[in-house]
C-alpha cells in the first residue's frame, strides 16, 4: 500500500487534523476501511484512494494495529506522525502542544496595568498565587514590569527593571524548576533579565529592533514575538494576508539568530491597534486557523481585554465568560498558548474541550 501526507481542502478544519492518503488494491481498501469505521475516523474513498483526516490519537492507532492487519511496515505513518507534532522549547524546557494547550499565568508587577494593576505588589503574595496557580494547572509565569495597555505610561528602564527585579529573585529561590517569562519592550530590562536567567522574551514590538536581535543571537532565549498594530498599519481588506507576511519575516529573522521555530511563539496582538474597532481585533482571533500553518506555537493573549467591552459594554471584572468562549474558539482553530489571569477556569474550559473532541 501507498501512503501519502496531504494537505486538506475539507471544510471545518481545526489543529490535530492530519490528511493522508492512502493507495491499495480492493483488498487493500476494504481491510484500511473496516480499520477506518473502527477507530471512528473521517475518510473518503474514490477507488483504489482512500483519503483520510485523521487526529493524532487515532493516527497511533492506526500505527498500533496496522501490521496485525497489513503485515507491514509502519515506518511512514511514524513520519508523518512525528511532522505533524508542535513543540514549544527553551532553555530547561519542551512542552508538546499538537494537541494539549500550555497554560501561561501572567504576573503584572505593576500599578496600571488594565486588569491587574496593584495587585501583585507583595512578593509573599505572588509566591502563593504562583504555588496555587501551579496546581491548577499553568506552566509558565510571566512578568511585566511596564502596562502596555492602550495610552500607557512610558517609564524608565531603571523603573521597570527595579519593579521585577527583586520578584526575579524570590520567584527562583523558592521555586528553582519554574518557566519564567518577561513581558517588555525594553532592551536594556530584557538584557539584564536574560543574565538573570529569564527563558522566554515577550516583545511587544515584535523584536524589530537591531539590538533585541542581538541579545537573541546571544542568549537564544524562547521568544513571543507579536504585531503590534501602534506601530504596523492595519488594513482590513488585506489584513490576513499581510498578517501571516509580517511573522514569516519575523520568524526568518528570529531563525537568522540561531533559534529552532520551536522556540519561536507568535501573537496576532489582540488589543494592539491604532484603529479603536472590534473589527481588528476580531480579525486578529479569526486569523488563529491561517497563522497555524506557519507550524510554530500560537498564542491566544484575549484574557479579559476591552474588546468584549465593545461587545457587550462589560467591565474588566466581568469579562471571565466571553474571554473563555473566545479563548475556547481560538484553540480549536489552533491556538495553544493560553496567556491568562484566571488559570483555574482556563484549565476547566480546557479539559471541557477535551471531552467534546
Amino acid at each position: 500500500m501507498i501512503i501519502k501526507k496531504e494537505t486538506s481542502d475539507w471544510e471545518n478544519k481545526f489543529v490535530d487534523r492530519i490528511t493522508v492518503d492512502f493507495y491499495g488494491t480492493s483488498h487493500e481498501i476494504k481491510k484500511l476501511v473496516v480499520l477506518l469505521v473502527e477507530e471512528k475516523a473521517q475518510f473518503r474513498v474514490r477507488g483504489n484512494e482512500i483519503s483520510v483526516v485523521a487526529t493524532t490519537a487515532i493516527l497511533k492507532q492506526l500505527i498500533s494495529k496496522w501490521p496485525a492487519v497489513f503485515e507491514t511496515d509502519t515506518k511512514i505513518l511514524r513520519s508523518i506522525l512525528q511532522d505533524s507534532r508542535v513543540f514549544f522549547k527553551g532553555n530547561n524546557f519542551s512542552f508538546d502542544v499538537t494537541t494539549d494547550p500550555l497554560i501561561y499565568s501572567i504576573l503584572n508587577i505593576t500599578p496600571d496595568s488594565f486588569y491587574d494593576g496593584g495587585v501583585n505588589t507583595d512578593i509573599e503574595m505572588v509566591l502563593r498565587k504562583i504555588e496555587k496557580e501551579k496546581q491548577a494547572g499553568a506552566s509558565i509565569f510571566e512578568l511585566g514590569g511596564k502596562s502596555s495597555k492602550p495610552n500607557f505610561a512610558d517609564i524608565s528602564a531603571e523603573e521597570e527593571w527595579a519593579r521585577i527585579a527583586p520578584y526575579i529573585k524570590e520567584i527562583k529561590k523558592s521555586f528553582p524548576d519554574i518557566i519564567l517569562a518577561l513581558d517588555s519592550n525594553t532592551d536594556d530590562v530584557i538584557e539584564r533579565a536574560l543574565n538573570e536567567g529569564i527563558q522566554i522574551i515577550n516583545d511587544i514590538d515584535g523584536f524589530e529592533s537591531e539590538r533585541k536581535l542581538e541579545l537573541v543571537s546571544e542568549y537564544h532565549p524562547a521568544v513571543v514575538t507579536m504585531f503590534n498594530g501602534r506601530n504596523n498599519p492595519e488594513n482590513s481588506q488585506t489584513f490576513q494576508k499581510d498578517l501571516k507576511k509580517y511573522f514569516m519575516n519575523s520568524i526568518a529573522k528570529l531563525s537568522e539568530c540561531g533559534l529552532d521555530m520551536s522556540s519561536i511563539v507568535i501573537d496576532p496582538g489582540v488589543g494592539f491597534s491604532n484603529v479603536r474597532v472590534l473589527k481588528f481585533d476580531l480579525l486578529k482571533m479569526k486569523a488563529i486557523e491561517l497563522l497555524s500553518e506557519l507550524n510554530v506555537p500560537l498564542m491566544i493573549a484575549i484574557s479579559r481585554k476591552s474588546f468584549t467591552s465593545k461587545l457587550f459594554d462589560l467591565k474588566e471584572d466581568e469579562r471571565l465568560i466571553p474571554t473563555l468562549l473566545f479563548e475556547s474558539c481560538m484553540v480549536r482553530a489552533g491556538g495553544r498558548i493560553l496567556r491568562v489571569h484566571d488559570v483555574k477556569e482556563t484549565k476547566e474550559m480546557i479539559e471541557i474541550l477535551k471531552i467534546f473532541k
